[in-house]
């Protein structure tokens, strides 16, 4: 239950997310459009602060102290795209408190679509989890640089599954957006700090426990259709029984735009509840994304050289070598 309940969440919130961008009256042309640039953009470059506040009053000592480090974190992920070359590169900052510990977080990513693989760079995850890996205070010169490879998917069809998915949920949102009333999206006044930062309006919309439910449905069934994989009617009736345990009593979404429709930034507050055992009583989630850069030119910082990629089998083996020299 507990990995069905997030990953419902997660696909939610893309889903509702990009149903609001699908609506076609103003104020909701002005977000369409801007939405819809930044789908068709060549390249542009992002970054999103995170907010998570958990209550896990109800859960024991040991869950406490991990949601503990949780609500104390601060993680900002920073990246830029090129949606011809299919190239994405994200670098994820931040910092963990445990106990008396701080712990700072600084990961580059970078993945290559075409190929189906990606990278990380395995000196910094040394550096920011060596407390949770047994490496602290060790030293992997051999590492200095290296990034290790990773798959993106398990095989070239599924890559291509992946984006006739992605094609047909977005035909079948746009038709279901149809039925969201005008009102849900409405334009709010602009503070002095988001007119210095070039917005021209700002867009606000919300969804309700029951939307984001009847959301939900649809995208489940929409992913099994053009998966192949379609819930039978028992197991659609068991999703929604599942969801009768959680209640969506927040979902609020704030806009800004540039004079040309550009997207600018784009805040996200979201609140849940559950009725479910040794779960957490409420999630909270906060997303702050600013755009910028889009249709420019980007370069990757993380892009590895041929000579700086290792296999999982040539980390183990150097990661070896170096601990013998301890």
């Amino acid at each position: 239950m507990r990995k069905r309940s997030w990953g419902l969440f997660l696909l939610l919130t893309v889903f509702v997310l990009a149903l609001g961008a699908c609506q076609q009256a103003d104020p909701k042309g002005s977000y369409a459009a801007a939405y819809k640039k930044l789908l068709a953009a060549k390249s542009y470059e992002f970054s999103s602060d995170i907010g998570l506040n958990v209550d896990a009053s109800n859960l024991g000592a040991e869950d406490k102290q991990i949601v503990e480090m949780l609500n104390n974190a601060k993680l900002t992920i920073s990246g830029k795209t090129n949606t011809k070359t299919k190239e994405t590169e994200a670098v994820i900052k931040g910092q963990l408190k445990v106990q008396n510990m701080s712990m700072d977080v600084n990961v580059p990513i970078y993945m290559d679509e075409k190929k189906q693989v990606g990278y990380i760079k395995i000196d910094s995850v040394l550096d920011s989890f060596g407390v949770f890996m047994g490496t602290a205070g060790m030293q992997f010169d051999s590492l200095k640089g290296k990034y290790l490879e990773f798959p993106l998917e398990d095989d070239k069809s599924s890559a291509k599954e992946t984006e006739e998915i992605q094609k047909q949920v977005m035909e079948s949102i746009k038709k279901a957006a149809d039925d969201l009333p005008a009102d849900k999206f409405e334009k709010a006044d602009l503070t002095d700090k988001e007119k210095d930062q070039g917005a021209a309006q700002k867009i606000k919309f919300s969804f309700t426990d029951k939307e984001i439910k009847s959301s939900l449905m649809k995208l489940i069934e929409i992913v099994g259709d053009a998966s192949g994989d379609t819930l039978s009617k028992d197991e659609l009736n068991d999703v929604k029984d599942g969801l009768k345990d959680i209640t969506f009593t927040k979902f609020n979404v704030t806009t800004t735009l540039d004079d040309k429709e550009n997207l600018l930034s784009e805040k996200a507050d979201v609140q849940m509840d559950f009725d479910i055992d040794e779960f957490p009583k409420s999630l909270g989630l906060t997303f702050s994304t600013t755009y910028k850069n889009i249709d420019g030119d980007v370069t990757f910082d993380h892009k590895p050289a041929k000579g700086d990629i290792v296999t999982e089998d040539e980390l183990e083996n150097l990661m070896a070598q170096d601990a013998m020299n301890f």
